[in-house]
C-alpha cells in the first residue's frame, strides 16, 4: 500500500508545473516530495523542487544532503559541495554527508579541503580516505626551446639607408645598431611539498638563456663596417610559492622570484679626431625580484581571484593588478573558462593585457589548455609570479596549447606550444642640413616555443 502511495505522488509530482502554479510551497509537501525523487533517482526534478523550496525560505538537512547528492550524481561537483557543506551544518556529525562531500572536493581539485574534512571524520575511516590523497610531494623538470622567425632581412642597406624624410638622394645614415633574439633555451626543476594541513609550497630553480645576435653598423666616407657579434643573456631564477587554505573556503597564494642575469654585449663609441667608431665588450648584470600575493574564492561555478604584484626589474619598480574569474560551466573541471585582465604601472608607462583560457578533458588522461593574451607584455608577470616576460623585446599577442597526458596516478609527461608575436627596437643616425639626429624603428618577428614537462608524484 506504501508503495502505491509513493507511485501516485510520484506521478502527481511529474505532471507538476512550479512555474505556473502560484501558491506556496509547504515543508512536509517538500520533504515527502523530495524523498520520493531522491529515492526514485529523479534527480534533475528533485534539483528543480528544492532550488524552488529554497528560493521560498524552506531549508532543512535532508534538502541539502538530498540536492548535493543529485548534483553529484549529475557530475556537478562544485555545487554538490556547496550544498553538502550547508547539510554538514545542520548535521556535523554524519558520515553519509561527509563522504560525497569528500569525493566531491577531489573531484574538483581541493585536495586541501578534503584533507581537513578527513580530520573531522571517525578515526577508523581517516587512514582509508587518507590513502587516497597521499601522494602530496612531486618533483617536476622542464625544459625548451625557442625559435624566431624575422619578416625583414637584416643588411646594411637596410640599416644604412637614407632618411625618407630628407630630400636628398645620398644616404644619410651614418651608424645605425639592432639587437635582436636567435633563440632561447629553458631548464627548470622543481618540487612541491605539504609544509601543514593548511599550507603547501613549491620551490624551483632555473636557468633562461637566450642567445642573441647584434649588428653595429658605421659609415666612414663611402665605406661601411659591420661588426657582428654574437652574445648569450643568462639569466639564473629562484621561486618560492605557497597556497594556503583559510576558512570559509578562501584561498591565499604567495610567491616570490629572485631573477640574476649577465651579459657580454658590444658597444661603440666614437672617436670625433678619427671621425670613426671604436668598439668594446662590456659585462653586465643585475638582480631582479618579483613578488606577488593572490586571493581566491569559490562561489558555486565561479572563482574569482584578485592579484597584486611588486617588482624590481632592470631598477625599475613596477606595480601589477590583475582581476580574473574561473567557469566552470559543467559543474568540474572537465571544462573550465578563464578570463581576465591586468595592468602594471612605473614610473614611465601604464600596459594593459587582456587574456582568455580555456581547459579540460579530451579523454580520461589526456587534458589541454589553451590560451590568449593581447596587450602590452612586457615585465608582466602571471602564475602568482612563477612566469616573467623581462627579456627586453616586447610581447604584444601571445597564444598557445599545454596537453597533459597521466601516465598513471604518480607520472605525467606535458607538452606545451607557444607563439608570440614580438617587437624589438632599433636606432639609426642620420646626418643632415641642420645636423645629427637619432630615430628609432620596430622590427617584427615571432617566436615558437615548444616546453616539455615531467612530473613525478610521491
Amino acid at each position: 500500500m506504501r508503495k502505491l502511495r509513493l507511485l501516485f505522488l510520484l506521478v502527481v509530482l511529474t505532471n507538476f508545473s512550479w512555474a505556473q502554479m502560484n501558491i506556496k510551497l509547504k515543508d512536509s509537501f517538500v520533504d515527502s516530495a523530495s524523498y520520493v525523487y531522491f529515492t526514485k533517482g529523479k534527480h534533475i526534478e528533485l534539483i528543480s523542487l528544492t532550488k524552488n523550496a529554497l528560493s521560498a525560505g524552506i531549508d532543512s538537512y535532508y534538502l541539502r544532503v538530498r540536492i548535493g547528492v543529485s548534483y553529484f550524481k549529475q557530475n556537478d561537483f562544485y555545487l554538490a559541495s556547496i550544498h553538502l557543506q550547508k547539510a554538514l551544518e545542520y548535521y556535523p556529525s554524519d558520515m553519509y554527508t561527509k563522504e560525497f562531500l569528500f569525493y566531491s572536493y577531489l573531484y574538483i581539485a581541493k585536495q586541501e579541503e578534503a584533507k581537513l574534512l578527513i580530520d573531522k571524520m571517525p578515526a577508523v575511516y581517516q587512514e582509508a580516505y587518507r590513502k587516497l590523497i597521499k601522494l602530496q610531494n612531486s618533483f617536476v623538470f622542464e625544459s625548451g626551446y625557442q625559435t624566431t622567425s624575422y619578416t625583414d632581412k637584416q643588411d646594411s642597406s637596410l640599416f644604412l639607408a637614407k632618411d625618407p624624410t630628407v630630400a636628398s638622394i645620398l644616404p644619410n645614415a651614418v651608424y645605425a645598431e639592432s639587437d635582436r633574439m636567435k633563440s632561447i633555451q629553458y631548464f627548470q626543476v622543481g618540487v612541491g611539498y605539504p609544509i601543514s594541513k593548511r599550507i603547501k609550497g613549491y620551490s624551483g630553480v632555473s636557468l633562461v638563456r637566450n642567445n642573441r645576435e647584434e649588428h653595429i653598423y658605421s659609415r666612414k666616407l663611402l665605406s661601411i663596417k659591420d661588426t657582428a657579434h654574437n652574445y648569450t643573456l643568462s639569466q639564473y631564477q629562484a621561486y618560492t610559492g605557497l597556497t594556503v587554505t583559510l576558512s570559509n573556503h578562501f584561498n591565499l597564494l604567495v610567491g616570490g622570484q629572485y631573477m640574476y642575469y649577465m651579459q657580454n654585449k658590444l658597444y661603440a663609441n666614437y672617436n670625433s679626431s678619427s671621425q670613426s667608431y671604436k668598439y668594446h665588450d662590456s659585462i653586465t648584470s643585475r638582480n631582479n625580484l618579483v613578488t606577488n600575493i593572490s586571493i581566491t574564492k569559490s562561489y558555486g561555478k565561479i572563482t574569482p581571484m584578485l592579484s597584486f604584484g611588486f617588482n624590481e626589474i632592470d631598477a625599475i619598480s613596477i606595480m601589477q593588478y590583475t582581476a580574473q574569474a574561473s567557469y566552470f560551466p559543467i559543474g568540474n573541471s572537465n571544462l573550465t573558462i578563464t578570463g581576465g585582465f591586468s595592468t602594471s604601472t612605473d614610473d614611465m608607462d601604464t600596459r594593459n593585457v587582456y587574456f582568455i583560457k580555456i581547459g579540460g578533458e579530451i579523454t580520461r588522461e589526456l587534458w589541454y589548455d589553451a590560451y590568449l593574451y593581447t596587450g602590452n607584455l612586457k615585465n608582466f608577470t602571471e602564475g602568482n609570479g612563477y612566469v616573467v616576460y623581462n627579456i627586453s623585446d616586447k610581447i604584444t599577442v601571445k597564444t598557445g596549447v599545454n596537453l597533459t597526458y597521466y601516465l598513471n596516478q604518480k607520472w605525467s609527461v606535458g607538452c606545451r606550444y607557444d607563439m608570440l608575436k614580438r617587437e624589438s627596437t632599433y636606432n639609426r643616425y642620420f646626418i643632415t642640413s641642420i645636423g645629427s639626429k637619432a630615430k628609432s624603428y620596430i622590427d617584427n618577428y615571432l617566436n615558437h616555443s615548444l616546453i616539455l614537462n615531467l612530473l613525478w608524484k610521491f
